[in-house]
This record gives C-alpha cells, structure tokens and sequence, in this order.
C-alpha cells in the first residue's frame, strides 16, 4: 500500500502542550501508528519569560515539525496577534508549495482563524485536497467579543472567507453537534454529505481514576476531607467563571475549597473578587505538568466546563473528555442544547446550569455535599462513557478513515456525515 503522507496545520503544537497544541499533538502521534508520514506546520510557542525557542525544524516521535517564521505575539494586542496570524498564513503558505512533494493532502485546523486560505490556495495551485477541522467557528465568536460589529463590511467579508474554505474543502470534521447546525449554515447543500463529527478526547493511556486517599496532588495542596471543586484551563472571555468566586462567597462555612488552575484574561478579575470578599476558601494555581495530568483531575470531587450559552456551538470545551476519564463528576455552565451540556446529560455524569447565578451553583453543590455517594456514581457513569465514546483511540480511528477517504478516496462503509438533526 502507498505510504500516507499528511501536511498537518495548526499554529500550536509540542512543546505546546495545552488546548489545541495538545490535542493535534496526540492526535499525530497516534495517526503514526496509522502509518500516516506527517510533518506539521506550526509557529512558535507562546514562551512564558525565560523561556528559550523551540528550534525551527525538530522531529519528535517521527513526526516532523517546521516552524514558520512570524511577526507578533499571541498574548499581546490585537493588531499584534494580527500580525502573527497573517504572517504564519503567509509563511505556513510558502513551505507548502515548497514542500508540495512532501505530502498528499492536508489537515488545517481553524487556529487561527484564517489558516485555512493556505488549504484552499494549496488545493487551487497544486490539487492537494484538505480537510478543514473547525475548533472555532468564525465570525461567529469575534462578533459576539465585540472584536468585530455584527453585520458589519469586516464581519460579512470574515463571512465570505470562512465560507469559501468551507466549501472548497474535501471535507469538513466538527466537534460537536451544535456546531454542526452553525457550520450546515456556512455549507452549499452538496456539501453536507462531506461533513462528519469527530469528537475530541482524552488519551486513556495517560487520565484515569486516582483514589483520592491515594491522591499525591491532594496531598500536596492539603485539600484533606474538603470538597475540591475544580476548574481547570483557559480562564477566557467566553468561559462564565464568575459564578463559582460567588458561590465561595455564600459557602465560607461549610468544608469546599475551589481551586481555580490555569491562567487568561479573566485570572486577575477573578482574584480581585475573592481578595476584595476575602475568601480563603479559593486557591488559585498556575497551568500544571503535563505529567500531572492524570492526578490533578482525579483530585476534584467535582469538575467544573464552562461556555456562555450565546457561544454555544462556536467552541467545544474538549477539557470534559478528561475530566470523564478521571472519574471525577461535571458541574456544567453550559446551554443544555450544547454539545457538552447534551453529553452530560446523556451519561448523567454530572448537573448542567445554563449561565446560573452564584446562588445557584452553591445549591448545587450542597446537593451533592448531602448525598456522598452521588458524586461517585457519576463519575463512574462519565467514565464509562468515555471508555465507550472519546478515548484518543476512537478519535484517531474516526480521523484515518476521514483522511484516506477524502485524500486517497479509500472507501469507509462506516463513515457517516453528520445528520441534520445534531
């Protein structure tokens, strides 16, 4: 059989070990296994103060990794971020024409949000087909930021563009329901049949179940017999994370710690508010070790995902599918139709609250404080689930069928589009 050979292109990857950079990073390794030859198309990581570069070309576990040169920085201003994004199309675009006897077909995800122009021109110049993985749906998001006005001449050609790659891909792989109903809207009709679900996941080989008792990370942070309820991740402009600082606020006197990992733009709001309520049942702690994964999410006994509901469709909070692999229940600040508030509710792995209040989430967590073998029994349903659905071995099954169907037009019977109703 010919040797498959993949152009994979996202902005983030290893040694970029968080959200998307994770996920292509897992994800190429075990499409290796596959027999797929891959060299990824990336930028530099965004470096935390004293850190060094990673170098422009490396191989890591027979992946090979090119570095594109840009100009801007990612946790800087918008006209910088810009700059960094049109930068690395335009280089990103200049190594795979150079490149073009490197590869077959291409997987180009949405980070960041114009990359895909590279897809489309490769596919137009030298008839490589690729297949468009949407993490982010765009305009969408920026409008709802308030980065762009809605309706506006930037928003409608944004529109235009998100359209265009759309449509000219071989195919498209969403990660969720609902944003298969937003993204149906960008697609001509003879398109749909080319569109397929893919959820994301967690690698099975790394997150699983910790005993608590036997917990090193509880222990380290002296969490003791407390309720541990946990977010983990991005603190971004679309995550409602308010709501938990609140529920602090009304639960000082019974035995909760929340603990809140990670870092973004919401982080300094969120300790001012428990500085200025001075609460001392609120922890705050930087992005952890990937080696830590596995028991930093099973030391919750209750795991908070979050999305505002007038997100929903437009991101996927993939950060669940661990916390199901942990065993550990979710306490979801989601719109029940969203693809994560749908999953929770399915497996009945935890409570979904649609944008609640302060007060809510307390009554919510009461609950589950006065019925000790409750939190238990949903996180051994969530983990059930997550052996059965969205293990890394699934998704990368579900991937190698998509890309040798839509690159190599190697026949799937069992690879279905997504129907229309979600």
């Amino acid at each position: 059989m010919k040797e498959k050979r993949l152009a994979l292109v996202c902005q983030h990857f290893y040694p970029e070990m968080v959200s998307t950079g994770m996920h292509m990073t897992e994800l190429a390794r075990r499409l290796r296994k596959h027999g797929w030859k891959i060299t990824v198309y990336c930028a530099q990581p965004a470096l935390e103060e004293g850190e060094e570069e990673a170098p422009a070309k490396m191989t890591h576990q027979g992946i090979r990794i090119k570095r594109m040169h840009t100009i801007g920085e990612q946790r800087e201003s918008i006209i910088s971020r810009l700059f960094l994004a049109l930068t690395y199309l335009v280089s990103t675009t200049q190594t795979l024409v150079r490149d073009r006897d490197d590869y077959d077909g291409l997987l180009v995800t949405t980070n960041p949000p114009f990359i895909g122009l590279a897809g489309w021109f490769v596919s137009k110049v030298l008839g490589k087909p690729y297949v468009q993985l949407v993490y982010d749906v765009y305009p969408d998001i920026a409008e709802q930021l308030g980065v762009i006005a809605k309706n506006g001449v930037l928003s409608s050609l944004w529109e235009q563009v998100t359209r265009l790659i759309l449509n000219e891909a071989s195919s498209t792989v969403v990660i969720g329901r609902d944003m298969a109903n937003l993204i149906r809207k960008k697609l001509r009709r003879k398109k749909y049949g080319s569109m397929h679900l893919i959820p994301n996941w967690s690698d099975e080989t790394v997150v699983e179940p910790v005993p608590r008792d036997e917990n090193p990370f509880r222990y380290e942070h002296g969490i003791g017999e407390r309720m541990l309820v946990q977010y983990a991740g991005r603190h971004g402009k679309t995550h409602n994370l308010e709501p938990l600082i609140e529920a602090a606020a009304q639960l000082t006197d019974r035995p909760v710690l929340f603990q809140f990992i990670g870092g973004g733009d919401k982080k300094e709001k969120l300790q001012r508010m428990a500085q200025e309520w001075d609460l001392d049942n609120v922890m705050f702690l930087p992005y952890q070790p990937m080696e830590k994964l596995d028991t930093v999410l099973a030391a919750a006994d209750v795991a908070v995902v979050c999305l505002e509901s007038r997100f929903t469709g437009m991101s996927v909070p993939s950060k669940t599918y661990g916390i199901m692999a942990s065993g550990t229940p979710l306490l979801g600040f989601l719109d029940e139709e969203s693809e994560i508030g749908r999953t929770i509710q399915e497996n009945d792995c935890g409570y979904v609250l649609e944008d609640p209040s302060g007060n809510e989430v307390a009554k919510s967590l009461e609950t589950l404080m006065e019925k000790p073998n409750l939190p238990e029994e949903m996180g051994t349903r969530g983990r059930e689930a997550f052996e059965e659905n969205f293990t890394l071995s699934a998704a990368a099954d579900r991937y190698d069928a998509v890309l040798s169907r839509y690159i190599y037009g190697r026949g799937n019977d069992d690879l279905q589009p997504v129907s229309e109703e979600g």
